[in-house]
């Protein structure tokens, strides 16, 4: 027998292995060209770059393939092989190497292994699986060991091989299989599987693991224990993979491709003369929710009732509101600041007229906020009328009104009540106040940045290209050190006027500037949500609740015959991480077609399944994704760290 450790000490790492439907066999060889195995529509995935592809895994949805570039990007590419090819993390430092990259969880997070020139041994870490600069370590510290071939599974967790160092930073020794489990508490969150194995590959249940000793796969639970050997050798055998159904583990052996059966007495056999390194897609329906209702009233109920529970039913499992937002409905002027205080409040956002509460309106108010709760009127007496306040007092309501002698003044109210104690880690959102496209989706995003339910981040409104006076007395009250961001061309230029040192977050257009928005301030994100950029009234409650979702509210233009590019071209690169597509509206406001197209760009050889209404929005796929931000009340330390990181990316 040749120890494990001979031939296995640089293998290519294990394949995500991440539950699913379908027996579709992916075989990778570094090279541009994929091979692919039990799908009648195809038998390659070829780079639309022309790229080499190494270290080829799948999103739990079987929509993207992430991979190794040669320049040591982590990179994604739709299944079908078409589009663009996106960087899913920033470029290594020049002198650090990567290797081995795997899905995690629900597709938010991924994770590699990654050698730094300064340390020379290999380390774990993980990251979201869009774009960032953000990851983090999550092998030990100081061992003096290399940690390698990491697997990502279900719920966090991930399996990874350690071994020694020959004292000139290279691996060597007997390999050892570790699991990294987040649920546990800091400090014991790293434990031994197995002292003699490598290359790990979780089940897709996440209760087992398969690896390699002596050229045999093995399978064992995660402590180590109830161990079968399910391929013997000779020959040497590599590069276990798990079908997503558990049932059968893919590998290589001498140049082939070959599988077996966990069950007892099933026996290995070759299913590809092909060379390379085996990789299941799983194949799982995504969702595309439509919200809507007759009219702008019952669209806001409609989007209130998809996550928020009622208030007199204890069973009702959903998140319970600890406030409403109110706003009028016949102008966006004073609600602006509106979707990220009721985010960050934690609650939905609901419309009436100025002068008298709306049925609908009333009827989802008190179905949502139990009697006694603080309901927030955004505008002054011309805004919403003392009737309206009236009535919801009426109704058993605390009434809070946030208001100023203009839709500025208003705007700063909103922040004040949103960050009442000043501080220079505030992040401020610039955007005009003229128009509303480009300030929805700054306040979808401003929720993103919590500190221990603290928001940080606010939306200041501009006169176009002109900063306000009240906007202008509010930045200077918060410190010298504040992080402003311009958002779209008339944003830009006023936070420029105040601050030379504001980032800019321009796009060609409203559509483009919301996919920006998109890009540089989510991560890893479970939901997307799309509304018309043509109006008002659907975006400003789904900003709302894609605040409270943690995901991009993108805009497209409605009524046309496709999906705006902006939106699809963000729809695709997310896909892999995005499982819920939530479209605000009827199809008057965003037709079928374009919703149909939504699910297309999300989803992957399943597609996507429509409702209409759902009140389980977030009952679909409900595992949280593990990503380097994924705590919300404190997952990021240093605050001015994250900040300089948004910096970089929007610069």
């Amino acid at each position: 027998m040749i120890a494990s450790g001979a031939l296995v000490a640089a293998a290519p790492p294990a394949s995500a292995s991440l539950p699913g439907s379908g027996n579709v066999l992916t075989i990778g060889n570094g090279s541009s060209t994929v091979r692919i195995l039990g799908d009648s529509s195809r038998t390659t995935l070829t780079s639309p770059v022309g790229e080499a592809m190494r270290d080829v895994s799948w999103s739990p949805d079987g929509s993207r393939m992430i991979y190794l570039s040669p320049d040591q990007r982590i990179r994604s590419v739709r299944w079908t092989g078409a589009a663009s090819v996106a960087d899913v993390a920033i470029a290594p430092i020049s002198g650090n190497q990567r290797a081995g990259t795997s899905w995690v969880g629900d597709g938010g997070s991924i994770v590699w292994a990654e050698k730094w020139d300064f340390d020379q041994r290999w380390t774990i870490r993980i990251g979201p699986s869009t774009w960032s600069v953000a990851s983090e370590q999550i092998s030990p510290y100081g061992t003096g060991k290399h940690y390698r071939n990491p697997d990502g599974g279900p719920n966090g967790l991930v399996v990874f091989q350690r071994e020694d160092d020959d004292g000139a930073g290279n691996p060597t020794g007997r390999p050892a299989v570790m699991l990294y489990d987040p649920r546990k508490p800091d400090g014991s969150r790293v434990s031994l599987v197995s002292s003699n194995g490598a290359n790990p590959a979780l089940s897709p249940d996440g209760t087992r693991v398969a690896f390699v000793r002596d050229g045999q796969i093995v399978v064992s639970d995660l402590t180590g224990g109830s161990e079968w050997v399910v391929a013997g050798s000779p020959p040497f055998r590599d590069n276990p993979a798990w079908s997503p159904d558990g049932w059968t583990i893919a590998y290589s052996q001498e140049g082939k491709v070959g599988t077996v059966g966990i069950v007892a007495g099933d026996q290995p056999k070759i299913v590809s003369d092909a060379a390379g390194v085996p990789a299941y897609q799983p194949r799982n329906a995504d969702r595309v929710a439509r919200l809507s209702g007759s009219n702008r009233f019952t669209t806001g109920t409609a989007i209130s009732r998809s996550h928020w529970a009622s208030a007199a039913d204890q069973a009702d499992p959903r998140e319970r509101a600890r406030t409403v937002v109110l706003s009028r409905s016949d102008t966006f002027a004073d609600a602006l600041g509106g979707s990220a205080l009721a985010a960050a409040k934690h609650g939905p956002l609901l419309l009436t007229p100025p002068t008298a509460l709306q049925a609908d309106t009333a009827a989802e108010l008190t179905r949502v906020l139990a009697p006694g709760g603080t309901v927030y009127l955004l505008g002054s007496p011309g805004a919403l009328s003392t009737q309206v306040a009236d009535q919801v007092t009426a109704l058993g309501y605390q009434v809070r009104r946030l208001a100023g002698p203009d839709r500025f003044a208003t705007a700063v109210a909103i922040a004040r009540e949103m960050r009442p104690e000043p501080d220079n880690l505030a992040m401020i959102f610039v955007a005009t106040g003229m128009d509303f496209p480009d300030a929805l989706a700054a306040g979808a995003a401003a929720r993103n940045y919590d500190f221990a339910d603290i928001p940080r981040a606010v939306v200041m409104l501009t006169n176009d290209g002109v900063m306000p006076q009240a906007s202008r007395d509010y930045l200077d009250s918060l410190g010298p050190d504040l992080t402003i961001f311009g958002i779209g061309r008339s944003g830009a230029q006023a936070a420029k006027s105040y601050d030379t040192d504001a980032l800019e977050v321009i796009g060609d257009d409203r559509f483009d500037t919301a996919s920006q928005v998109a890009k540089i301030f989510f991560e890893g994100q479970r939901y997307a949500g799309v509304a018309t950029g043509l109006d008002w009234p659907d975006a400003l409650a789904g900003g709302a609740l894609m605040g409270t979702l943690d995901g991009p509210l993108l805009l497209t233009p409605g009524t046309a015959t496709d999906l705006g590019a902006a939106c699809r071209s963000t729809l695709d690169e997310t896909s892999g991480a995005v499982r819920t597509g939530v479209v605000f509206g009827s199809a008057g406001a965003v037709t079928d077609r374009q919703l149909g197209q939504v699910g297309s760009w999300l989803g992957g050889p399943a597609g996507a399944r429509t409702v209409v209404n759902p009140t389980d929005l977030t009952g679909f796929r409900t595992a949280p994704a593990l990503t380097a931000r994924a705590d919300r009340t404190g997952g990021v330390a240093d605050e001015k760290a994250e900040a300089a990181r948004r910096a970089r990316l929007a610069g």
